[in-house]
């Protein structure tokens, strides 16, 4: 067996979780959205939750048996096909780019009973954004993602991985505890890191291209992402 302990962060107690409940725009879909590191679930309860209503509520769930997808192992590419694919984008124009970005490289998550992978929120969507309007590389969305550390997800996700999720406590989470201030301090740096990047372009002539491969490269060649010997994407001859 392969019990993980996983947790949920949000405005009530949630015993039961339901399948075919939740958003359909959220990151990987409509689905139970859960974490194995309870301080970030602790910062989604601040953050999501209602003033004064913020419950972490604590699982278990056996792996042995389901299929986890690890978007991770697929590289940056895979995981903006993901979000491109349920949450949309700002504009006409990135929507254009974006199916053109998920045609080539979303990964097949059918039969996918978990999904793990980098958790988005609205403003870390504006990083998505601007790697699809050409000013961010690959590796620095990669970057801002592992920098912001807005915590890896345990997106539930079939009928058969609802079954395994078995309810073992809840805690209230208060903000006095300092919880939902490193989310805000990296909504903050990234918007900062934005603002710099968009100057730099627009004032200081900055190519980005000259930085590493960019959507441009994405859409007019197929790259390939290694991962046994370190993160990158390279272009394929094939």
């Amino acid at each position: 067996m392969d019990i993980r302990t996983i947790y949920h962060g949000g405005d009530t107690e949630v015993r039961k979780p339901l399948y075919g409940k939740g958003k359909s725009d959220n990151d990987y879909g409509s689905g139970f959205y859960t974490t194995e590191d309870i301080d970030s679930a602790k910062e989604w309860a601040i953050i999501n939750g209602q003033e004064g209503k913020a419950v972490c509520s604590i699982y278990e769930i056996d792996f042995d048996g389901l299929n986890v997808l690890h978007l991770d192992d697929y590289g940056t590419l895979a995981w903006i096909s993901e979000v491109i694919n349920n949450r949309g984008t700002d504009n006409e124009i990135n929507a254009e780019i974006g199916q053109i970005i998920a045609g080539k490289y979303k990964v097949d998550t059918s039969n996918a009973d978990i999904i793990v992978g980098y958790r988005a929120d609205d403003s870390y969507i504006k990083v998505v954004d601007a790697f699809l309007e050409g000013k961010l590389t690959i590796e620095e969305v990669d970057k801002m993602f592992r920098k912001g550390n807005l915590g890896t997800q345990v997106f539930i996700k079939s009928p058969k991985a609802f079954d395994e999720i078995r309810f073992i406590n809840a805690e209230i989470v208060n903000e006095e505890q300092g919880y939902g201030d490193y989310d805000r301090k990296a909504r903050r740096e990234v918007s900062d890191f934005l603002n710099a990047r968009e100057r730099a372009i627009k004032i200081d002539g900055l190519d980005v291209s000259s930085l590493g491969l960019t959507v441009r490269d994405a859409i007019n060649s197929y790259l390939q992402y290694q991962n046994d010997a370190g993160y990158g994407y390279y272009v394929s001859e094939n």
